[in-house]
């Protein structure tokens, strides 16, 4: 694995986090916010006050997030940051329209995110360019899109056919020629590639599953209670993922499971109090760091 040759190689560790969000109401001790986290539970950091669903950047250098801004009407635009919170910049600046989960491109120099364009009832596929922040649009569907930009330069959605059957597609972000993606079955969400692209981890029944790129050898992992967001480590041995466990009583928390054994253990608590709920339900595994 990259890891172990990294470490022969510098005689050090290579280091990697996971960024997740936590929405909702406030529960003592667990503020809402962005945070970053060691995979083992340890130096948890709260670096962003407000927002939601943060993405690292390839090269490791930023996160980007959505955010409410009153001059979007309370809705959400785009941002990035710094990895360590600093430096926040706004990359969209639409008006009344709500923007989804963003993600980044291969080499770190631009982001793909979707609108829902109200009066129009469809969701517009979009990308911004992080530099000047000069946005592009790219194509429209008719339920809402959580965009991937994979490794290999095209962005992946879920979008209905002609039958109305929701399945996996892509679009070329030079010609804009779309079409579905062959490997994943009809009902794949979401999938999340490893960095070097050798891994695929994508929502299948309720739970996930995780491809070998090469072979295309897929496994699939049963959650507890329905998985709803998820992301894969660099060397492709474990996944992060949210659901809410059946029985608790608790907001959707963060959990990693080790993929060669199925050992499970939660990252991040989010207990119900007095009612009032917090959520974690986006994460997102950096590179190597």
């Amino acid at each position: 694995m990259f890891g172990n040759l990294l470490r022969t190689i510098t005689n050090r560790t290579p280091d990697t986090r996971i960024a997740f969000d936590r929405t909702g109401e406030w529960v003592p001790g667990c503020p809402c916010g962005i945070y970053t986290i060691h995979p083992d539970g340890s130096d948890c950091k709260l670096i962003h006050k407000t927002g939601a669903t943060p993405r690292w950047s390839s090269d490791g250098r930023w996160i980007t997030f959505t955010d409410t801004t009153r001059d979007n009407g309370g809705l959400n635009s785009v941002f990035a940051m710094r990895s360590n919170g600093e430096d926040v910049r706004r990359l969209t600046t639409h008006h009344d329209v709500s923007a989804t989960t963003p993600t980044w491109s291969p080499d770190s120099t631009k982001i793909a995110y979707s609108l829902f364009l109200w009066s129009e009832k469809r969701y517009q596929l979009c990308v911004v360019d992080f530099a000047s922040q000069q946005w592009t649009h790219l194509a429209y569907a008719a339920i809402e899109i959580y965009p991937v930009w994979t490794p290999y330069n095209t962005i992946v959605f879920s979008s209905p056919d002609d039958e109305g059957t929701v399945r996996l597609y892509e679009v070329d972000t030079t010609n804009r020629n779309q079409r579905p993606v062959p490997r994943f079955e009809t009902g794949d969400a979401e999938p999340v590639w490893t960095w070097d692209g050798k891994w695929v981890v994508f929502g299948r029944d309720g739970g996930f599953a995780v491809m070998n790129t090469a072979t295309g050898e897929t496994r699939f992992f049963a959650t507890e209670w329905t998985a709803i967001q998820w992301s894969i480590s660099p060397d492709g041995e474990h996944v992060v993922y949210t659901s809410q466990e059946a029985g608790t009583v608790a907001g959707f928390e963060v959990f990693v499971i080790r993929l060669y054994d199925g050992f499970k253990r939660k990252l991040v608590s989010n207990p119900i109090v007095d009612d009032h709920e917090v959520d974690s339900r986006y994460v997102s595994w950096s590179p190597w760091l």
